[in-house]
């Protein structure tokens, strides 16, 4: 199985939030763990707010920031998705750096994995595969 990882499912993952356990099994049997570029700036923005609002140290936010880097196997660059992300945003009224992880489903005929309950909704409008936070959705 081919996966698009978002930010908020890998830091479920990393984390051991509650709830988002069915992330694992799908990462650890993935051909292919893929997600756009702009994850880099997410997971650090991410990362960063663990730092800020729940005080965690810098080091650990460093460390934390790499483990959720870490489990993506290939990036795509956005520069060849923008258009395509724009349209989507404008026709699904959502926000546009969403977008990229449901074009590259997409293209990439993936399944994308969010703990973003409205993420898997403009997912499921598009037919794309899913496994969020009510488990999966085809």
């Amino acid at each position: 199985m081919k996966i698009i990882l978002d930010v908020s499912a890998a830091f479920a993952v990393v984390t051991g939030a509650p709830g988002d356990r069915q992330f694992l099994p799908s990462l650890e049997s993935a051909a292919q763990v893929s997600a756009p570029d702009l994850f880099y700036s997410e997971a650090t923005n991410a990362a960063w707010k663990f730092h800020h609002i729940e005080g965690v140290a810098p080091d650990e936010s460093l460390k934390l920031a790499e483990k959720v880097i870490g489990l993506v196997d290939i990036f795509f660059p956005t520069g060849p998705l923008w258009r395509a992300a724009l349209e989507l945003a404008c026709r699904l009224e959502h926000p546009a750096y969403d977008c990229y992880y449901l074009v590259l489903a997409q293209q990439l005929e993936a399944t994308l994995l969010t703990s973003d309950k409205r993420l898997v909704r403009k997912a499921k409008i598009l037919g794309i595969s899913t496994i969020g936070p009510e488990g999966p959705t085809s």
